[in-house]
């Protein structure tokens, strides 16, 4: 382990004599440093070699990073309060295992599989992705959804099960029209809004 990433694990680990609190400074598998990225110090994250996190990311108190089976979180997402995020699940295994389930090292029914969270993406508080899920960027999910399945660029995501009820662009263009000075800081990672979103 490099110095930077036992100072950020060190700051962390000292912080929670504070209660929650967001820590900034992340230094992910592979030893880049993320000065922008901030995670509580109350997140469990599961294999953190495994977590492909990009710069500029948000994760709040009490979220659950499960990155056994990959998990890419690109960036400027900004992952809520109390969420998980699965890339497994015992779900059905445990109920055809039964006692033998914590004596078989390799199991059937034991549903595997990475998620991926594009960029800008807001995922907001109690909400759940599901082993596979993908989320494209810009995507909104809407507090205590349950997420499963692919979802396209921009998509406004609620509901359990989720479904894509919107397009975030609609949204961006009134608030872009308010703010036009903001225009050249969205279209840098969004490209320009297409006519058809209005």
């Amino acid at each position: 382990m490099n110095f930077r990433a036992l100072t950020v694990r060190l700051k962390r680990w000292a912080s929670l004599a504070w209660g929650p609190r967001m820590v900034g400074g992340w230094v992910r598998g592979d030893g880049r440093y993320l000065p922008h990225t901030r995670l509580s110090n109350h997140t469990v994250v599961f294999d953190p070699e495994k977590l492909d996190i990009h710069d500029h990311v948000f994760v709040g108190h009490f979220a659950i990073l499960d990155a056994s089976h990959g998990l890419t979180i690109e960036e400027g997402c900004q992952i809520g309060f109390f969420t998980g995020v699965f890339t497994h699940s015992s779900h059905a295994a445990i109920r055809l295992y039964g006692r033998q389930y914590v004596h078989t090292p390799t199991k059937k029914a034991y549903f595997t599989e990475g998620v991926h969270i594009g960029a800008y993406t807001f995922v907001g508080a109690h909400a759940t992705l599901l082993p596979g899920t993908r989320l494209g960027k810009g995507c909104l999910v809407s507090a205590y959804s349950l997420v499963s399945g692919s979802f396209p660029d921009f998509a406004i995501v609620a509901g359990q099960p989720a479904k894509q009820v919107g397009d975030t662009r609609s949204m961006d263009r009134r608030l872009l029209n308010e703010h036009p000075e903001l225009r050249p800081h969205y279209e840098a990672w969004a490209g320009p809004l297409p006519a058809d979103t209005a």
